[in-house]
C-alpha cells in the first residue's frame, strides 16, 4: 500500500494583500456581503462584480444571492458572463474568466477599483436627478423657496425703483412765480394744472356761491396746458435722440480705435515674421520648401495610388464573382472531377461520423474513469483510518468519563437518600421513646410494655443491619469480579497494542519494499 503524498499549499502574500484591498474596496462601496465569513473569496468577488455592474445600470443574467459554493462549470459560466458585461461597459483593464475563477487578485483589483469609481459617479448622477425632481415637486406643491438674502436684495431693488420713478413735477404755471395763490382763481388754475399733469381731464365744478367763472376760460387753460405738454414731449424726444447719436458716435469711434490698434499689432507681427524669415539661413529655408513640395507630391501620389488600388480591388472582386459563377456552373455538370470530389466528400463525411462516434465512446469512458476515481478517492487511506481510530478513541474516552461521573452522581444520591431515611427513622424512634417514657414509668405494666417495645425496636434495627451487611458483601463480591475482569481486559489491551505495533512495522516494511521494487 503506497503512502499518499501531502502537498504544502502556500499563499502568495501579494495576492493575499490584493484580496484584502479588494474586499475593503467592495465594503466601502456598499457591498456588505463580504463581511460574511462563510463565503469563499470567489463568491465574494463574483457577487461584488455583479452588484457593481448592476449599480452602473448594466444587467447581468446571474443569480449569486442564493447560489453559493457552485461547481467548476457554474463558476466558469458566471465569470464568462461577467467578462462579457465588462467588455460592454468598455472596461479599460483586460481580465479573463480563468483569472476570476482562479483568484488572480492582482488583475481583479484594478477592475473592481474602476467599477467602484463608476458606481460612485452613477450615485452622484442619480442623487442630483432625485434632488432636482424633489425640488420641482416641492415648488409645485408649496411654491418657490425665497432666500433671506435674495428677499432683502429684492426689497432694496423695489425701493430703489420707487425712488427713481417717483412722481416728478413737469408742468408749472408760467406766471406761478409772479402771482400769489391768495386769489381763488389762481388757486383753481394751479389745482387744475396739477390734475392735468396726472391725467385728470374732467371739469371742475365750483360749489361756492358768487365765484363762478365762465367755462370758456377753463377750456382755454386746458388747451394751453396740453400744447405745453406736447412741446415738452417733443423736446424730450429730441434730446434723447441726440443723446443716442452721441452714444453711437462714441461707440463707433471706440471701435475704429480698436480696429486701428489691431491693424497696428498685425502689421508689427508681420514685420517681425519678415525679419525672422530674413534671418533664417536661405539653404535651410530652401530645404524646407523642397520638403514641403515633396510632401505635397507624396500626398498626391498616395491619393492616386489609393484610387488605383480601389479600382484594382473592384476588378478583382468582379473576376472572383465570375470565377465563382463558373465554378458553380461546372459543379452542376457531371464530370470526372466532380464525381471524384463527391467521393472525397463522402469519405470525409464517413470519417467525420466515425470520429464523432469515437469521441462519444471516449467521453463515456472518461465519465466511467471519473466515477471510478471518485470511488477510489472515497476509500480512506491508512493515515485517514488512523485519524478516524484516534477520533473514536477520544470520543469513547469522553463518553466513558461522562458515564463514570454520572454513575458516581447517582450512587452518591442514592447513598444520601438512604442516610436521610435512616436518620428520619432514628429521629422518629427517639421521639416515640421520649413521648412514651413518662407514662411507662408510672406503672409496672407500663414499664413491661415499654420494655417489650424497646426490644422489638432493637430487633428490627438488627434485622435492618443484617440486610445492609448482606448487601455490602454482595457489592464487594461484584467489585472483586469487576476487578478481575478489568485485569483481564488490561492484559488484552496490552496484547492488542503489541500486535498493532508489529502490524504497523510490517506495513512500513511492505511499503518500503514495494517502493523499492518500483
Amino acid at each position: 500500500m503506497a503512502m499518499l503524498g501531502k502537498f504544502d499549499v502556500r499563499e502568495d502574500p501579494e495576492q493575499k494583500a490584493k484580496c484584502d484591498e479588494t474586499m475593503e474596496l467592495l465594503l466601502a462601496a456598499g457591498y456588505f456581503r463580504v463581511r460574511i465569513k462563510g463565503l469563499s473569496d470567489f463568491d465574494k468577488v463574483v457577487g461584488g462584480l455583479a452588484w457593481s455592474t448592476q449599480a452602473c445600470n448594466f444587467a447581468v443574467d446571474i443569480d449569486v444571492l442564493y447560489q453559493e459554493n457552485a461547481i467548476l462549470g457554474q463558476k466558469i459560466a458566471l465569470t464568462e458572463r461577467i467578462v462579457l458585461v465588462l467588455s460592454r461597459m468598455k472596461c479599460p483593464h483586460a481580465i479573463g474568466p480563468h483569472q476570476i475563477q482562479g483568484g488572480d487578485f492582482i488583475h481583479i483589483f484594478p477592475v473592481v477599483q474602476w467599477l467602484v469609481k463608476r458606481v460612485f459617479e452613477r450615485r452622484a448622477d442619480i442623487g442630483d436627478l432625485n434632488r432636482a425632481y424633489a425640488l420641482n415637486q416641492y415648488v409645485k406643491q408649496f411654491g418657490e423657496l425665497i432666500d433671506d438674502t435674495k428677499s432683502t436684495s429684492f426689497k432694496e431693488n423695489v425701493e430703489d425703483i420707487r425712488i427713481r420713478h417717483r412722481p416728478k413735477r413737469r408742468y408749472r404755471c408760467l406766471d406761478s412765480k409772479k402771482k400769489r395763490l391768495n386769489n381763488i382763481d389762481e388757486r383753481r388754475k394751479r389745482i387744475h394744472s396739477t390734475l392735468v399733469e396726472f391725467g385728470q381731464m374732467h371739469q371742475l365744478l365750483d360749489t361756492s356761491a358768487g365765484n363762478e367763472k365762465p367755462q370758456q376760460d377753463v377750456d382755454a387753460l386746458i388747451k394751453n396746458m396740453i400744447d405745453e405738454k406736447s412741446k415738452i414731449t417733443t423736446q424730450i424726444v429730441n434730446s434723447l435722440v441726440n443723446q443716442q447719436q452721441d452714444t453711437l458716435r462714441g461707440i463707433i469711434e471706440d471701435f475704429e480705435e480698436k480696429v486701428k490698434e489691431q491693424h497696428e499689432k498685425l502689421k508689427e507681427e508681420l514685420e517681425q515674421i519678415e525679419i525672422q524669415t530674413q534671418s533664417v539661413d536661405p539653404k535651410a529655408l530652401k530645404r524646407v520648401q523642397i520638403l514641403v513640395a515633396d510632401y505635397e507630391t507624396a500626398k498626391k501620389e498616395e491619393n492616386e495610388r489609393r484610387t488605383t488600388y480601389k479600382n484594382e480591388k473592384n476588378e478583382l472582386e468582379q473576376e472572383i464573382e465570375k470565377l465563382q459563377a463558373r465554378l458553380q456552373s461546372s459543379s452542376d455538370e457531371d464530370t470526372p472531377e466532380n464525381e471524384k470530389m463527391r467521393q472525397i466528400e463522402q469519405q470525409y463525411q464517413t470519417v467525420s461520423d466515425r470520429l464523432q462516434t469515437q469521441r462519444l465512446v471516449m467521453a463515456k469512458k472518461v465519465r466511467e474513469i471519473s466515477a471510478l476515481s471518485r470511488r477510489i478517492d472515497d476509500i480512506p487511506s491508512s493515515s485517514e483510518l488512523a485519524q478516524y481510530r484516534q477520533a473514536f478513541f477520544q470520543l469513547y474516552n469522553q463518553s466513558a468519563v461522562l458515564y463514570r461521573q454520572t454513575k458516581q452522581n447517582y450512587t452518591l444520591y442514592n447513598t444520601f437518600t438512604d442516610m436521610l431515611d435512616y436518620m428520619t427513622k432514628e429521629i422518629t424512634l427517639i421521639e416515640s421513646i421520649n413521648e412514651g417514657y413518662p407514662q411507662a414509668i408510672l406503672s409496672s405494666t407500663g414499664k413491661e410494655h415499654f420494655l417489650k417495645q424497646l426490644e422489638g425496636i432493637v430487633e428490627s434495627v438488627k434485622q435492618s443491619r443484617t440486610k445492609i451487611d448482606r448487601r455490602q458483601q454482595e457489592e464487594k463480591s461484584k467489585r472483586d469480579i469487576l476487578n478481575i475482569q478489568l485485569a483481564q481486559l488490561i492484559e488484552k489491551a496490552r496484547q492488542y497494542a503489541k500486535v498493532l505495533k508489529d502490524f504497523q512495522e510490517a506495513i512500513r516494511e511492505n511499503e518500503y519494499l514495494t517502493s523499492k521494487s518500483k
